[in-house]
């Protein structure tokens, strides 16, 4: 057996042709979210191939466990345990190994970035030197250029590109005035909902958990959801079968968002943007933005991604996987959250401090500065299908409606019992809004936000992520 070590008794061989005993690797399957344990591909019951002995074999088989009472009990015991210590060993080890490659990819980077630090301050140091030398209004000069804040302008002509999609956006959005678009949330059948199924895919040990859970724009049964285990895992909800496992950074992957094509963005808590795509959503781009990254959102062209960090929310063309310009206020401000608007011309930002910074893509100004009425951190933001309205989830258990078209709050749902709000979503009519705090989610109707729809309990840890 790949994982005991020891002769099976009930063996059993995988597609990647491993052999297993297989009710110790039924045991893991059911604790590491289906997937094979060497080559952490997906794997289920029905994929395994028992291994029957010929008739005419002469080969005495493994004994089989022994059930009952008495000694034959003691002994079915200590084979269930010995099973778990196995897993359990097997688990640490693959942990280990883990950790030490990552360890040494952490230790070639920083002495990298050691070398190349020793270069720059040389090169430096060398560039002052020689402008000293040519006379002192030059050293002047170049000491004023080094104490300024550069801003990266977004290029005129992904303005142009991105004004003219909002411009499509809008006209779509005139002529559907009035019409039920498919998906629509219909409130009275929302309150009749009950849990459909429910599936463990990311890790069961060291840092576990969910942090966020996005849906393909191509194809509804696909999901990819976030992990604090530095994963991002495609998952098909139509099958129950996981896709693809991708490593997204080396910290807690904070947050990802799908494009057309099959391509998602993730960010992480390290800095990293990672964009992956193709059939198999392998890694083919993998960006620095300097700073905790806490959000991503891709522009409605597909054409471009906004990643929000802790000061500073920069663009990237998805096409070159570069970034192309900056939004700050040159400020300190630590962001917490951060949403791009349907159309693609107004971004969203939380603070720890209880205000929305609502910013002016196409000017990249900042179009109004909000205050939640509790004065609590905003721990999440998200626009209205149709643009109309935004909610901001804080640290007390609210969610703040605002109008977006007067910019001033018009409600305010949930309340202290949920905690932390960490996700919010809306339908795509625009007619419901979701919040997920504490170990439950909760549902309101449009205009009717002080007043509970619903709420779907039940959950063993606290609702990190929704999506409709």
């Amino acid at each position: 057996c790949a994982i005991s070590g020891s002769i099976a008794s009930n063996p059993c061989v995988t597609p990647q042709g491993y052999t297993y005993e297989k009710r110790v690797l039924l045991s893991l399957l059911t604790t590491n979210g289906g997937v094979c344990p060497v080559t952490k591909a997906p794997l289920s019951e029905d994929d395994l191939i028992d291994i029957v002995p010929s008739p005419q074999s002469t080969v005495p088989s493994a004994p089989s466990s022994v059930s009952g009472a008495g000694f034959g009990g003691l002994l079915s015991t200590l084979q269930s345990e010995w099973d778990s210590l196995m897993v359990e060993t097997y688990t640490l080890k693959t942990s280990l190994e883990e950790t030490r490659r990552e360890l040494s990819q952490a230790l070639y980077q920083n002495d990298a970035a050691v070398r190349v630090i020793a270069r720059l301050t040389m090169e430096r140091d060398q560039a002052r030197s020689m402008l000293a030398q040519g006379g002192g209004g030059q050293q002047s000069d170049n000491s004023q250029v080094e104490s300024m804040d550069v801003s990266g302008s977004i290029p005129s002509s992904v303005i142009s590109s991105m004004v003219s999609t909002w411009e499509s956006l809008c006209a779509t959005r005139k002529s559907n005035k009035g019409v039920t678009l498919p998906g629509s949330a219909i409130p009275t059948e929302v309150s009749g909902w009950t849990k459909k199924s429910t599936k463990s895919i990311h890790k069961s040990s060291g840092k576990t958990g969910i942090t966020g859970v996005s849906i393909s724009k191509d194809s509804p049964d696909l999901i990819v959801t976030s992990g604090a285990d530095k994963q991002a895992i495609v998952f098909n909800t139509s099958t129950g079968k996981i896709v693809a496992t991708r490593a997204a950074g080396t910290k807690s992957v904070s947050g990802s968002s799908w494009a057309s094509g099959g391509t998602f963005v993730t960010c992480n808590e390290d800095g990293t943007v990672k964009v992956f795509g193709g059939e198999e959503y392998e890694e083919v781009a993998n960006l620095e933005v300097g700073e905790t990254c806490v959000s991503v959102s891709v522009h409605p062209s597909n054409a471009y991604t906004f990643a929000c960090s802790n000061s500073t929310i920069t663009i990237i063309d998805m096409s070159t996987h570069a970034p192309i310009g900056t939004i700050t206020d040159g400020a300190t401000t630590n962001y917490t959250c951060g949403a791009l608007h349907p159309d693609g011309l107004i971004y969203a930002a939380g603070t720890s401090n209880g205000e929305v910074h609502v910013w002016d893509v196409k000017t990249q100004s900042k179009a109004s500065t909000l205050k939640t009425t509790s004065g609590k951190g905003v721990s999440s933001v998200k626009f209205s299908s149709n643009g109309y309205h935004f909610g901001a989830g804080t640290e007390g258990g609210e969610v703040e409606i605002y109008d977006m078209r007067k910019l001033k709050s018009i409600g305010i749902a949930g309340g202290g019992e949920y905690g932390v709000i960490n996700d919010l979503g809306w339908d795509v009519s625009g007619k419901c809004l979701a919040f997920a705090g504490g170990k439950k989610v909760g549902v309101v109707e449009s205009k009717k936000w002080g007043d509970v729809l619903v709420e779907f309990e039940g959950h063993g840890k606290d609702v990190m992520g929704l999506s409709w």
